[in-house]
């Protein structure tokens, strides 16, 4: 055999070594860490999904499983005008093996969400990573013991927090985890209405929502102060409304948008007129709502809304045979909430 022979040979042989061990890092990679994800975010954070998605894209498949051991709690609350994140690892009795906090004075949920999402997916990279060197270096038997496939030891990582390890392949990154119902908000607000009454007027209204990650439906009961009106000398009528709404919303975190129902009654009460009369007229009104929320803590917020409203139902108001005012067709309110989620 050649000089030139034996150098091809020698070559290949190299090739075919250096082949074989990486099909064998490759199949030591595929092995997977799972957990159990507890996401609690503050309002207009990113939603469970959209973390879900940065985790899941870093690593190239999802970590999550409803069935691991160990928990992975995530929480995003309000401190002051800024942020805070924190990250908990537990074990499968709920005791603590280790956290992290991120902090965040620009409050910028986004942000701060893929900074917490990026260091636990690097966090599973590196578990996965030591996982994947123990099963590729089985420790010795010790003499009295021989153990089968059937019995072999569980692998764990220490000091990180003990994982489940899967050899299957991963799962499609598009595979969901578990459900997320809605949540329910109650609150009180104030506002300003102008074209409700004969003169500029104030409201108050209690509401209750209940809100999916996109879509909130509201039902809401609103009164107006008693407004005054005077003609030239002492004779004039007060008038006051309630109401009870619906609304149907899209919510685009921090903004929202509504088509707004409400329907109610209208009270009128003659005043320094020989013969004082009361009455009251149906009032329906219809209109569209724009509303941008701030959160104050991480249950509590406030929400800034905008209403432009069309009187679908008319009356006039007359004193001594005389109409003095007429229901406006179009109304505008302006006011502020303030509210509590509960999930």
């Amino acid at each position: 055999m050649d000089v030139a022979h034996k150098r091809r040979l020698a070559c290949a042989t190299a090739l075919a070594l250096a082949a074989i061990g990486a099909s064998r890092e490759g199949r030591a990679r595929t092995a997977d860490v799972a957990t159990q994800l507890e996401y609690d975010a503050a309002p207009g954070c990113p939603t469970v999904d959209t973390f879900e998605a940065i985790v899941t894209g870093r690593l190239g498949y999802s970590p999550f499983r409803a069935d691991a051991s160990d928990r992975v709690i995530v929480q995003i609350e309000a401190s002051g005008r800024a942020l805070q994140g924190r990250l908990e690892w537990r074990n499968e009795s709920g005791g603590l093996l280790g956290d992290q906090t991120f902090p965040s004075r620009s409050g910028d949920c986004a942000e701060l969400t893929g900074a917490i999402g990026f260091a636990l997916a690097l966090q599973i990279q590196l578990m996965a990573t030591r996982v994947a060197e123990s099963r590729s270096s089985p420790p010795a038997v010790p003499p009295s013991r021989i153990d089968t496939p059937e019995t072999s030891p569980k692998v764990s990582v220490a000091p990180s927090p003990t994982v489940q390890v899967e050899s299957t392949n991963p799962e499609p990154t598009g595979s969901s985890t578990e459900s997320h119902g809605p949540s329910f908000l109650m609150g009180v607000g104030v506002s300003a209405g102008l074209g409700v009454s004969s003169d500029p007027v104030a409201l108050g209204r209690l509401f209750a929502t209940i809100e999916w990650s996109h879509l909130a439906l509201e039902l809401a009961g609103e009164a107006s102060s008693p407004s005054t009106t005077h003609r030239a000398g002492a004779a004039g009528f007060s008038q006051e409304e309630f109401l009870a709404g619906l609304a149907g919303c899209g919510v685009w975190s921090p903004f929202g948008a509504c088509a707004v129902a409400k329907i109610g009654e209208l009270r009128v009460a003659g005043q320094g007129v020989d013969v004082p009369l009361s009455a009251a007229g149906l009032m329906v009104q219809a209109g569209l709502r724009v509303a941008v929320s701030h959160p104050l803590g991480l249950r509590t917020y406030i929400v800034a809304r905008a209403e432009g409203l069309a009187r679908l139902t008319q009356g006039t108001v007359t004193l001594d045979s005389m109409p003095v005012w007429s229901t406006p067709r179009f109304a505008a309110v302006l006011g502020v909430d303030l509210g509590l989620r509960f999930r």
